[in-house]
Order: structure tokens, then C-alpha cells, then sequence
């Protein structure tokens, strides 16, 4: 885990939709306040494609505590 920890403003976490025949990445943010270090609480997703809600526990996550920001550094609006 980066040094610069509590710089970051949110994070992020994906998993994969759970639903047969989905399958979809999905990504979770949370805020860094109030979340501690080692992460112990369940994720809370939605399906950008099918559109469920699901939980994911920490152990089962493709990415985690990536800052968000990372995520969004190339993207450019047009």
C-alpha cells in the first residue's frame, strides 16, 4: 500500500458480476475517512450491466485500494 494513504480522497475496487451468463467488472469507490486500514468490510457493488446489487468480501476482489483517480488518468472529456 502506497505511503500516501491518507492523501487520496476515495478508492477503488472492482469485482466481477456474479450473475450466469454476466460476468460484468464491476467498481465500487469509497471514501478514505472513516475506513480502516486493513479493509475488513464487504464491498457493496452494482452491475453496470445487469444492474444487481451484491457484496464481494475483501479476499474475493480483483482490485482493491486503487485511488480513484488512478482509474481516471486518461480519460479525457471531449
Amino acid at each position: 500500500m502506497p505511503d500516501d494513504w491518507d492523501e487520496h480522497d476515495d478508492i477503488a475496487a472492482g469485482s466481477s458480476c456474479p450473475m450466469p451468463n454476466c460476468g460484468e467488472l464491476a467498481v465500487a469507490y469509497r471514501s478514505t475517512d472513516g475506513v480502516e486500514r486493513d479493509h475488513s468490510e464487504p464491498w457493496e457493488f452494482t452491475c453496470p450491466r445487469c444492474g444487481i446489487d451484491f457484496t464481494v468480501p475483501e479476499d474475493e476482489l480483483i482490485f482493491q485500494s486503487v485511488p480513484s483517480k488512478w482509474l481516471l488518468a486518461g480519460v479525457q472529456a471531449a
